[in-house]
């Protein structure tokens, strides 16, 4: 492999796994969402990564702040 494939790999390809799989962990830990409503989150942020978690982050209530 080549440094730029490197690259890609470390720096883009990872950190957007480890964003997207922590992205369904916590549609799945709400309990406020129903079920209809994760798997709908979840066919967004499959089909839309980026911008299906950057919707995500900032319509979700923060129901887990006291």
């Amino acid at each position: 492999m080549v440094f730029w494939d490197w690259f890609i790999l470390f720096f883009v390809f990872i950190p957007m796994m480890i964003a997207w799989i922590y992205t369904a962990i916590d549609i799945f830990a709400r309990p406020d969402i129903g079920g209809l409503a994760k798997f709908l989150w979840l066919l967004l942020i499959l089909f839309l990564p980026i911008i299906g978690m950057l919707i995500y982050f900032i319509a979700r209530p923060d129901v887990f702040v006291e």
